[in-house]
């Protein structure tokens, strides 16, 4: 059936492109493909891309686990890949079959902003700053799925100190991972293990073992 799911190809197609739309007052997720149908659960716990826009079986609720996607169902069961590759909705329990990489196919650049303003350098301080007038313009180079290297201005790379502060004149890209928490909202899991967030003193720190809200960019 042309409304099945499959994830047995590792190349990017046209079908690959999903849209992300994120209902905030219901904390659910809705992805629309690029036949025009939304994911929606069905029968027998499969999976198809054949859903409209307000029908309950499209919603979903997201995790995250080091950038990779988890999507629970309607009915509580999470999304995996079965033997034949087929979507379905079986597991009760989350395994690596039921984590999905996400790149963002329309953004090849982010400019952050937090609570206390964008991040970006300064002529002012050797760190990287989080409370900017205007920001800095970090491009992203795909790494594997959900994982980027962060790329300055001047061709530079991100780097991060024992402290858990930042340069943007690193020679070697180092790993982050970009987990999406809502239409324009997202959080960044550091090289070091730590979420990436805001400090009231200005400086932008990856310290955070729990997601607060000065781990909240708008992008």
């Amino acid at each position: 059936m042309k409304d099945e799911l499959y994830a047995s190809s590792e190349h990017l197609t046209p079908m690959s492109l999903f849209q992300f739309e994120y209902d905030s007052k219901s904390s659910t997720l809705q992805l629309l493909s690029s036949n025009g149908g939304y994911l929606a659960q069905r029968r027998h716990r499969a999976v198809m891309a054949d859903g409209h826009q307000l029908e309950s079986d499209t919603f979903f609720r997201m995790h995250w686990n080091c950038g990779r996607i988890i999507l629970q169902s309607p009915n509580g069961h999470f999304l995996g890949v079965v033997a034949n590759g087929r979507l379905m909705a079986n597991a009760t329990i989350p395994g690596p079959n039921e984590e999905f990489g996400i790149r963002l196919a329309n953004r090849p650049f982010l400019a952050l902003r937090g609570p206390y303003g964008y991040v970006g350098t300064s002529t002012e301080h050797d760190l990287m700053q989080c409370n900017m007038d205007h920001p800095n313009c970090i491009h992203l180079l795909p790494c594997h799925q959900g994982i980027y290297h962060f790329q300055a201005q001047g061709g530079s790379f991100w780097s991060i100190t024992s402290l858990g502060t930042f340069h943007p004149w690193g020679k070697f890209a180092l790993n982050f991972c970009i987990e999406l928490r809502g239409s324009n909202l997202l959080t960044v899991l550091a090289p070091n293990g730590f979420y990436m967030r805001s400090d009231q003193s200005g400086t932008l720190l990856a310290d955070s073992e729990d997601i607060t809200k000065e781990c909240i960019w708008e992008f």
